[in-house]
């Protein structure tokens, strides 16, 4: 019947929901904020409740979400099939779907340092899911598979071919599940079939993928999350010249460094604050600092638009997604704010009304179709889950 336990472990946040033929019946939220930790939960019958809670219960979130599940599927007599993680790490093995087993875990464990806010939070879950879920099967659901059509010129470094060979060194890109579900959904939203599609993901992580046909064609995030575009807290591309010049100037470890561009970066490094509602509040009163921190921001998505493009060998449609371009009709305006020469018209009427909803919001007869859609990583991992589960059986 397909129940799958759905599982999206994050730096800061950690999300659970249970799937029943494709549709969410259960759903749990842990986060912490600056000030708690929170739960936001959404029942069986669709009773949504958010409460703040203690660290331990964080701490201990799949063991409460284990209980829940186990009762759900006694109550309705049913059995869980599989339980799905998200994956995100650098490496050609890992760009794919597949079973959890020890040579996964293996080589994900190499991959530690790489993206030490994703994997070691990752790995937590997993031993937890194997003794919580012994007989079940688990899937590790990549998060760059998505990006495995990759133009090679788009997935190659220029280095060294032979170290490149042997260290496994490619541009991977991420937020892939996003952008899937994005794609997935753009025809029963809009009723069209866009060619040429460019999807911005701005969330606490941030990127811009290129969708040619419904493939992934470019994306800026490279061999780790870290890369590409200014983040909440990660630093995104800079000149290694100037990472090396830091960590001379610090005396930083590799593994300082890491952490360093990880969350000391982005926003949070130009204004002391990663929140982009603090920022647009902030700039809103005329906060100098919250201004121009946006302003570069901004700037290099609107690059990144343009940069696609090239990718894509033209445009039909922009698609925004992640929390902060959902929510706010603020970013999205600034964002279309100097591309009307690509064709990008904002109808701003359109644009105020969809606050955290889906929909159009470019002028009626514009050629080129603005479009705000929420992510559903979840539903496509769930989804991804089945096409594993029916391959092994």
């Amino acid at each position: 019947m397909g129940i799958t336990l759905v599982i999206n472990p994050g730096s800061t946040s950690k999300k659970y929901a249970l799937y029943k033929e494709r549709k969410a019946v259960l759903s749990f939220q842990f986060e912490k904020t600056l000030s708690a930790y929170e739960l936001g939960t959404t029942s069986e019958t669709g009773v949504q409740d958010r409460k703040v809670i203690d660290s331990e219960t964080y701490d201990a979130a799949l063991e409460m979400v284990s209980n829940k599940v186990k009762n759900y599927v006694e109550k309705h007599s049913l059995a869980l099939d599989s339980v799905c993680i998200r994956i995100v790490s650098p490496g050609s093995g890992f760009q794919k779907h597949q079973l959890i087993d020890e040579a996964f875990l293996i080589a994900f464990k190499q991959k530690e340092m790489s993206v030490p806010l994703h994997i070691p939070a990752t790995l937590h879950e997993i031993q937890k899911c194997k003794k919580m879920f012994a007989q079940i099967p688990l899937y590790g659901v990549s998060d760059s598979a998505f990006h495995s059509t990759m133009l090679k010129k788009a997935h190659d470094f220029s280095i060294d071919r032979s170290d490149a060979e042997t260290y496994d060194i490619y541009r991977f890109g991420y937020h892939g599940l996003s952008v899937a579900s994005v794609v997935r959904r753009v025809h029963p939203l809009t009723g069209l079939n866009p060619s040429r599609v460019v999807v911005c993901h701005v969330g606490g992580g941030v990127s811009v993928t290129a969708v040619k046909d419904g493939k992934s064609v470019e994306t800026t995030m490279g061999y780790s999350p870290t890369s590409g575009l200014p983040m909440g807290s990660r630093t995104g591309d800079v000149d290694p010249g100037a990472l090396l010049q830091l960590m001379r100037s610090k005396n930083l470890k590799p593994s300082e460094a890491e952490m360093y561009i990880h969350i000391k970066g982005g926003l949070f490094g130009l204004s002391g604050d990663s929140d982009i509602r603090h920022l647009l509040d902030r700039r809103s009163k005329g906060d100098a600092i919250a201004v121009e921190s946006l302003d570069l921001f901004v700037y290099h998505i609107q690059k990144a638009i343009a940069a696609s493009t090239v990718a894509l060998g033209g445009l039909d449609m922009v698609v925004f997604t992640g929390t902060a371009c959902t929510r706010s009709s603020t970013l999205r305006r600034m964002i279309v704010k100097d591309l009307e020469y690509l064709g990008l018209e904002l109808d701003e009427n359109r644009n105020e009304t969809l606050v955290g909803l889906d929909g159009v919001f470019s002028k009626q007869k514009a050629e080129i179709k603005l479009v705000a859609i929420k992510t559903d990583e979840m539903g496509e991992m769930a989804i991804e889950s089945e096409f594993l589960s029916s391959e092994t059986t």
